[in-house]
């Protein structure tokens, strides 16, 4: 490992100097052996993924970032599961996870579900309907021991239409719903539904569950090593069947052009979203695979809308038409596609074109900036990552974004945090004294409920990730008629109707979606090309 280091520093410095790219590589690596992290590189039956920012507790219910929603997609099963053995260009299919089955009612306030028997958590305890029930009870029973205030508010998109839940049986779990809502059985299938142990709710209450992580999937905790890697070893008593890999490690490695490099000399074996730097660095690479899953996403600044200038609509559309997304498609060697308005491909309700009105129109910002009265020059403050998922160009992109709004006569003043830093900060919604932040989205994103879980109203923290504070009642109405609309045609087509709304009130300047690549050493078996950014564990296996 060292030796491979040094050849590669001095081979740098030997062509052109040390660049800084190199130097930054080099030391991240020299820094990983001096901090004693155990060499699982190329070991037989251990595969190593990178992680682009910290690694957060791994409480499911509470998690929001892709960096832990992939590491709890190991841990905990949901209820649903998306198929993530097969390419399609839509939706992946649900499939049954802890619940073998399921039915909805014909007037659809019913959903019922089978609980598969035989499944074991990781402590011993055996799953059934009670285990599942204390899971929801944790998330909206105030009366229960295990509620969790934090956990219910971070789940109230799922949740809010759950009128109660009951176990009958053992074998059986029953959802009664306020109102219908075609859209439960895919979201039951999102990573933060994983179902934890009744025990490990018993034991380990507020915080502590974030360390003590206990569920039934194929792989459980091991080991962590606080600002390094989070070590997993294969479930013995899975009840999906033989898991081909012996562990998964992921190694945090927060700088791109470090993880590139360690990828390169065989010390991780999967970069999971890939920035187009990295492609460059690595593409036809001997040994080295690079993949298109496609998934749904959409990267953006979202705006505080409660606080001036940015609570002004004109204010907002002006700094839409303001940016020049063929510049950051440029930056990115065409790997993101530009999006002027809120639906990105692969959601359902997406047609070329369709509530996509912002393209670069500096003069038509200049028009609306004059329009909305507010005195010009003005100054905005924006949180920034400096990495994260799909956000390894985020300090350029801003680059090109405060370049562009400084031509209209808007000042960019970014705060740049680590990307579990910059979470934190804009969680429970944005200070006064805060405009906004840069950031993206990756996951759920192929529902049209979507479009409400970011805009609606009712979404304002903590109940929810509208973190602008933007409401508006003709939007919301809109949204309590599809999301109770049984009829597929009819909800598709409200929904194209509240996007449209959405474009036109601009509460996030819309940026671009990105094609989010994954590369990985051709050791790695089993890795399909589903449209998400999560893995089938169970299928991966190494050469």
């Amino acid at each position: 490992m060292l030796a491979r280091i040094v050849c590669l520093f001095f081979a740098a410095r030997g062509r052109n100097g040390v660049r800084r790219g190199w130097v930054g590589a080099i030391l991240g690596l020299l820094l990983t052996i001096m901090a004693g992290a155990p060499a699982w590189s190329a070991s037989p039956g251990v595969l190593v993924i990178g992680a682009e920012g910290t690694i957060p507790p791994l409480d499911p219910h509470r998690l929001t970032g892709t960096v832990g929603l992939r590491i709890i997609d190991a841990i905990f099963d949901p209820l649903v599961r998306e198929d993530m053995r097969s390419e399609t260009k839509g939706a992946p299919a649900l499939t049954p996870g802890l619940a073998e089955s399921w039915s909805s009612s014909a007037d659809g306030r019913m959903l019922t579900m089978r609980i598969r028997t035989g499944v074991v958590f990781h402590d011993g305890t055996p799953l059934d309907a009670a285990a599942v029930k204390a899971n929801f009870d944790r998330l909206i029973d105030k009366g229960s021991a295990t509620y969790d205030a934090r956990a219910a508010g971070a789940m109230s998109f799922l949740t809010r239409w759950i009128a109660s839940t009951d176990a009958p049986d053992a074998g059986s779990f029953v959802i009664a719903l306020k109102e219908p809502f075609a859209e439960l059985p895919r979201l039951l299938a999102d990573r933060r539904m994983g179902i934890v142990s009744p025990r490990a709710l018993s034991e380990h209450k507020g915080d502590a569950l974030g360390a003590n992580p206990v569920g039934t999937g194929p792989f459980t905790l091991d080991r962590f090593v606080q600002g390094q890697q989070l070590d997993l070893r294969r479930w013995a008593r899975y009840w999906g069947g033989a898991v081909k890999v012996e562990r998964v490690v992921f190694r945090q490695i927060p700088d791109p052009t470090t993880m590139a490099t360690a990828l390169q000399t065989g010390d991780i074996d999967v970069i999971p979203s890939a920035n187009a730097q990295q492609v460059q660095q690595l593409q036809g690479k001997p040994g080295i695979a690079i993949q298109y899953p496609e998934p749904p996403n959409q990267y953006f600044v979202r705006l505080n809308t409660r606080v001036q200038p940015t609570a002004n609509a004109d204010f907002r559309r002006a700094l839409n038409f303001a940016i020049n997304r063929q510049a950051i498609v440029a930056l990115t060697g065409g790997q993101v596609a530009p999006l002027g308005g809120p639906v990105p491909g692969g959601n359902e309700i997406f047609s070329p074109g369709m509530a996509q009105p912002y393209g670069y129109d500096p003069a038509k910002a200049r028009q609306l900036l004059a329009a909305t009265g507010i005195a010009m020059p003005v100054t905005m403050r924006l949180y920034v990552p400096n990495s994260g998922p799909g956000l390894t160009l985020a300090p350029q992109v801003i680059a090109l974004i405060q370049q562009d709004l400084r031509a209209v006569g808007v000042n960019l003043v970014p705060q740049f945090l680590e990307f579990a830093a910059l979470v934190a900060a804009e969680g429970p919604g944005y200070r006064d004294d805060v405009h906004g932040s840069l950031n993206g989205w990756a996951t759920g994103v192929e529902t049209p409920y979507w479009l409400e879980r970011m805009f609606g109203g009712a979404q304002q923290p903590p109940q929810g990730v509208n973190r602008g504070w933007f409401r508006n009642e003709k939007l919301d109405a809109l949204f309590d008629r599809a999301r109770v609309a049984l009829d597929t045609p009819t909800r598709r087509a409200l929904y194209v109707e509240a996007a449209e709304l959405v474009a036109a009130e601009a509460p996030w300047v819309f940026l671009y979606q990105d094609r989010l690549p994954r590369i990985y050493r051709e050791r790695v078996t089993g890795l399909a090309a589903a449209p998400s950014v999560f893995f089938d564990y169970p299928g991966l296996g190494l050469r």
